[in-house]
């Protein structure tokens, strides 16, 4: 099959996350569908400097030499190990973490599709698991989309226009459309997290939410989190201190929407922590026919 003759519509620049669609995401917003591209032939573990470009991509990537750039690609694969990563910027593990990238890793304009695996085989799997900048991408057919983890400390993680929908779960699973389970500044304090334009939609049944922001790994701050739809079951936006560890005092949640389906629009748990979001605005309840999707106020949590 050759692409279509005319070229997608992307969704125009600075969208926020409720104009997003699959028609103006990923592929379909550059005119192109995951079967009409050739096959990617080469390695599972690029080098640095390697730009993958309008290719569909039959395995799982480790992108740990950074320095990489994928565009206008399909990320498919036909087999995966159970619960690992489509995609992931981690290096060798050892018995408690996995190396992290040492250099910048992005990924736009692109499909990443978990639809030819079975759901036992994804559901405790992340689409993307690591740290890089997402862009524009139409991501489905997983356990979990977009997973901040594994982070390190010095570079800077970026989700901007995506579209996570169509998860999947099976057995104790529990899923979500994106998350943030570490993030510290201990060694570079200017450091940021942004999920800016995206829509998030977790529906599986057995939902963690939408964005769920927990210091699992580590402490967790400077993450902002503006202009985005979350939608589903469980909470759509989570801030979660445990393990141990905490979120910092420059947490920011602007302009966003919520679908307040499943257990409400957001939720804080503090756990000793003197402090909720920094900044907490502009955040309202979806309601497609008022002006600028602006139905009822979120309540700050």
């Amino acid at each position: 099959m050759k692409p279509p003759n005319n070229p997608g519509t992307p969704a125009p620049a600075g969208s926020p996350g409720w104009k997003l669609t699959q028609a103006n995401t990923g592929l379909a917003g550059v005119g192109l569908n995951c079967d009409s591209l050739p096959v990617y032939t080469g390695p599972a573990a690029p080098g640095a400097g390697t730009v993958i470009s309008g290719k569909r991509i039959e395995q799982a990537l480790v992108l740990f030499a950074g320095n990489i750039t994928i565009e206008k690609s399909c990320i498919r694969p036909g087999k995966l190990d159970e619960a690992a990563p489509l995609v992931t910027t981690n290096g060798p593990c050892g018995s408690n973490s996995c190396q992290v990238t040492g250099a910048p890793v992005t990924i736009r304009d692109s499909n990443i599709d978990g639809s030819k695996l079975s759901a036992s085989t994804i559901a405790k799997s992340c689409a993307f698991l690591g740290v890089g900048t997402l862009q524009r991408n139409y991501i489905t057919g997983m356990g979990s989309g977009i997973c901040f983890y594994n982070t390190g400390s010095t570079l800077n993680g970026l989700a901007e226009g995506n579209y996570v929908r169509g998860l999947r779960t099976a057995g104790d699973a529990h899923n979500d459309g994106a998350t943030v389970r570490d993030f510290p500044l201990d060694k570079n304090a200017g450091r940021t997290l942004t999920f800016r334009n995206n829509r998030i939609d977790c529906s599986t049944g057995q939902d963690t939410g939408a964005l769920f922001i927990q210091t699992y790994g580590d402490d967790i701050d400077n993450v902002t989190v503006e202009g985005n739809l979350l939608e589903g079951g469980g909470y759509q936006l989570g801030l979660e201190s445990s393990h141990g560890n905490q979120y910092g005092r420059n947490m920011k949640s602007i302009n966003n929407r919520f679908t307040g389906s499943g257990w409400g629009a957001a939720y804080v748990t503090a756990n000793g922590v003197g402090y909720k979001w920094a900044v907490w605005q502009e955040n309202y309840l979806m309601d497609a026919n008022a002006p600028d999707a602006k139905g009822k106020p979120a309540g700050s949590p």
